[in-house]
């Protein structure tokens, strides 16, 4: 006998009013940016059909690379975890592993590399990603099938078209978009103008690279060494790692996304030396050798005190139970010999602060911004005004281990949307 599940009324009556509300604001941000851009080139619905095409490399053969990852997953899997370990014992990373993540997670524990190959080559659409990469609004039915309605073209690329205004003005308009184009690995998905392919969040990823990048010019260190906490599957980095050299770049992050990271980034720079988990002591000697190391979280513990010039993080530590992110910015601060600079929100962004500045190796705030990123404009994200912008902005704090050279005091600059040039 089968069984037909038959869903409670009142729960099919709220997601009918959620999808509801979900299409009135597409359909309204949509009809907003058409009005605002409809003097902008740019503007061609096209460009979305073209951005968010297949393109998935189904010729590609990874085992030698995919069995290195399972290796490396595997070995730092099986090893106890000191206090940092509670990165992964945390609610909501326990949820995503158990839930979105967990096929993944199958895959490398087995070394099933002909699943995990498909799964990587398309990590952009592939649940694998889940917390760091999703279908706009979470549609991805209406994005990713073989045809993207009207309401959903308008709205993406008026998203689109906003954060490119926003990412010009933040960088001074020092770049062009060809700037943005990525390293085309997982099938990405976006928008095309002027030929160049702009993955979703492309801009953000571009700006905290720059970001980055000032910090490292300012201390003007022949070889620096850029350690990035949470660095997902390397969109940052990978600007980072284009633009920026000499330097020796680390992320730490839960397993699974080392994992990730680790195929992107391989497959966009073989030319570079890697370490992965396991392969070989994390000794000054043995890091000195490599370009590039992928570690799990708990690995900062093993880290020598001032072996990192920049520390980078967006939002890489909020995961933590209390302890555990006390801990583990306690040893940022430790392995840090320049400079911190991390991203979060306003609400997170005072506990930061305080935690990088106390105990024996406490660092000086030295540069503090706003930023408007997730604002409604920026974003697409909600409704406007002054109050929702300050709720959903950004703060980005520059820590160092010495105060500025001209001793000012902090420099504070509000980087927000331009809420008076741009009507809403």
């Amino acid at each position: 006998m089968s069984l037909t599940y038959i869903s409670h009324p009142l729960s099919s009556v709220r997601k009918a009013k959620s999808w509801f509300a979900a299409h009135v604001h597409m359909w309204r941000f949509g009809n907003h940016g058409r009005r605002h851009f409809k003097k902008d080139s740019h503007y061609d619905l096209q460009q979305v059909t073209a951005g968010f095409a297949n393109r998935t490399d189904e010729a590609s053969d990874d085992t030698p690379l995919l069995e290195r990852i399972c290796a490396a997953y595997n070995k730092a899997e099986s090893e106890p975890h000191s206090m940092l370990g509670a990165y992964l014992a945390s609610e909501s990373v326990r949820r995503l592993r158990q839930g979105s993540l967990s096929p993944s997670i199958r895959m490398l524990i087995e070394h099933d590399t002909v699943a995990l190959g498909k799964m990587y080559r398309n990590f952009y659409r592939d649940p694998c990603s889940a917390g760091l990469l999703a279908a706009p609004q979470g549609m991805s039915n209406a994005y990713f099938g073989p045809q993207i309605r009207d309401i959903y073209r308008h709205f993406y690329l008026s998203h689109v078209l906003y954060r490119l205004d926003y990412w010009k003005y933040l960088t001074g308009d020092r770049f062009s978009l060809k700037d943005l184009a990525g390293s085309g690995i997982g099938n990405p998905f976006g928008v095309v103008i002027d030929g160049t392919h702009i993955a979703v969040g492309a801009e953000y990823s571009h700006y905290c690279a720059k970001r980055v990048a000032d910090l490292v010019d300012r201390f003007c260190i022949p070889h620096s060494t850029v350690a990035e906490i949470g660095g997902g599957f390397g969109a940052i980095a990978y600007y980072l790692l284009r633009d920026q050299r000499p330097l020796t770049y680390f992320n730490f992050d839960i397993p699974e996304r080392i994992a990730l990271s680790s195929y992107h980034l391989m497959k966009a720079f073989p030319h570079l030396t890697f370490l992965l988990y396991g392969e070989k002591p994390l000794t000054q000697n043995t890091l000195s050798e490599v370009d590039i190391a992928l570690l799990p979280i708990s690995a900062l513990a093993a880290m020598q005190n001032a072996s990192i010039d920049i520390t980078f993080s967006s939002n890489g530590v909020l995961t933590l139970s209390a302890g555990a992110m006390t801990e583990c910015l306690q040893r940022i601060a430790a392995i840090t010999r320049q400079s911190v600079l991390y991203v979060t929100n306003q609400a997170s962004s005072e506990l930061i602060g305080k935690q990088l500045g106390e105990g024996a190796n406490a660092l000086t705030l030295t540069d503090r911004r706003t930023s408007g990123w997730h604002s409604h404009k920026i974003s697409g994200a909600g409704v406007g005004g002054a109050a929702a912008l300050a709720h959903s902005a950004l703060v980005e704090q520059t820590f160092s281990r010495k105060p500025a050279v001209d001793h000012s005091a902090v420099n504070v600059q509000v980087l927000a949307a331009r809420e008076g040039a741009q009507g809403a």
